[in-house]
């Protein structure tokens, strides 16, 4: 660290997180549920997306 200053702290969050997801699963029925949870919980989705914009109709008079 002292000469490049890299450390892997970022691997080493990711691995502590999904670590807690497989205790806190109690074991998985199959691989992609597991793989499914993980996305789920380190991929930062938005929950609560905003709607839609509505587009504005504008009519030209003719």
């Amino acid at each position: 660290y002292a000469r490049h200053r890299i450390t892997n702290a970022l691997a080493e969050g990711i691995n502590t997180k999904i670590e807690k997801i497989k205790r806190m699963a109690c074991g998985f029925r199959n691989r992609s549920h597991y793989r499914t949870a993980i996305y789920f919980h380190c991929g930062g989705l938005d929950l609560f997306p905003r709607p839609p914009i509505q587009p504005s109709l504008k009519f030209k008079g003719a």
